[in-house]
């Protein structure tokens, strides 16, 4: 998905599409992007991911919990068919698992992410 100044980022969706509080009844999915870990640039290291832990990952990256995001399933599958997203293959179920358990725990995911049931 085209992200911030370098181009493009991996988001990863963490739930299956469901109605999620305070988001009506519609079915909504919650996202996170890796970023790329950059020497001298502080980033969070609650969940840091190898290089080559998935096809996209060229580089060792974090999760970058502060930019979680909830979207509806009607706006991504929008956007996928006008090519503005790019699905990929899934990454592995256990570091989909790892990635959900960093978002209660980083100090930067914002309070609505950490009471979440996803």
């Amino acid at each position: 998905m085209p992200s911030g100044t370098h181009g493009h980022h991996l988001f990863v969706v963490l739930n299956d599409p469901r109605p999620l509080p305070g988001y009506g009844n519609n079915p909504h999915v919650v996202l996170v992007n890796l970023s790329t870990v950059r020497e001298g640039v502080m980033h969070d290291a609650t969940c840091v991911l190898p290089k080559g832990c998935h096809a996209f990952v060229k580089q060792e990256s974090f999760v970058y919990y502060r930019g979680a995001r909830i979207e509806s399933v009607d706006h991504v599958q929008r956007l996928v068919r006008q090519g503005v997203f790019k699905p990929h293959d899934p990454i592995p179920a256990e570091i989909v698992a790892e990635i959900k358990a960093g978002l209660k725990r980083s100090p930067f995911a914002k309070r609505e992410f950490k009471g979440l049931r996803i």
